[in-house]
């Protein structure tokens, strides 16, 4: 396989995978479920197709030369614009660290190798929005979603704290939308997976690196009471603040 081989048809969702392990009939497959696929084998190049192809979603191995996976995917993170790209890290039996510092860096999810082709489609957001459990659309009263000092307008895609505006990016809002209208029961981390990532089979620890992330967005401090409660074994909940007026 060439450093830069490519599966190309106008129009359609783009996938760069950065892995020189990838075989044809993935390929062929992924291909075949509707999306451009464009290869390469080392970091440098990835992040070369990436500027150059702004692709949709990304398939990075955590093992790559030149500059390595966990590098990748931390540079597409600091580009403005690159916040809501699929970024998914594909780990082996031996990357169990390099997994945990690339959601760190701001991978969307950890996908197992050897890849399993309907996991990557459905994970990239190609396989379609008809999921089984999926959630239908909402009225607009259900537009603002309140939750102690917390307030999330899906309209707007903001979040305030305490009337303060924050950043949180588009995975992590989806998270935090989920857990406020399920406020004060736990909803399981199966759930969570399919709604927000779009599958259940993925890495163990990625809710909870996202988790982390929105706690510290929300001002949360070590050694404080959580907003955010992880129920072990079970899934998360976010916590009904007592009622104060």
């Amino acid at each position: 396989m060439t450093a830069a081989a490519q599966i190309r048809s106008a129009g359609q969702p783009s996938l760069l995978i950065a892995d020189s392990e990838v075989d044809d009939g993935m390929l062929d497959a992924i291909a075949g479920g509707g999306v451009e696929v464009s290869v390469v084998a080392d970091g440098a190049r990835a992040l070369l197709g990436i500027g150059l192809q702004h692709p949709t979603a990304l398939l990075i191995s955590a093992r790559l030369p030149v500059v390595d996976g966990v590098t990748v995917v931390r540079t597409v993170r600091s580009v403005p614009g690159h916040d809501d790209v699929p970024i998914l890290l594909a780990v082996g039996p031996d990357d169990r660290p390099a997994a945990a510092a690339g959601l760190d860096a701001g991978a969307s999810a950890c996908v197992g190798k050897p890849y399993r082709v309907p996991e990557v489609l459905a994970m990239v957001g190609v396989i379609g929005t008809a999921r089984p459990g999926a959630h239908q659309p909402r009225p607009a009263g259900d537009d603002v979603l309140r939750g102690g000092l917390v307030l999330l307008d899906r309209a707007a895609h903001e979040v305030r704290f305490d009337g303060a505006i924050v950043s949180v990016p588009p995975r992590e809002f989806r998270l935090l939308a989920l857990l406020l209208e399920q406020a004060g029961r736990v909803v399981p981390r199966e759930t969570l997976l399919r709604e927000v990532w779009g599958s259940a089979q993925t890495e163990t620890n990625t809710i909870a690196v996202h988790v982390r992330r929105l706690r510290r967005r929300l001002g949360e401090a070590a050694g404080e009471p959580t907003i955010i409660e992880s129920i072990r074994g079970v899934g998360y909940r976010f916590r009904a603040a007592p009622d104060l007026t």
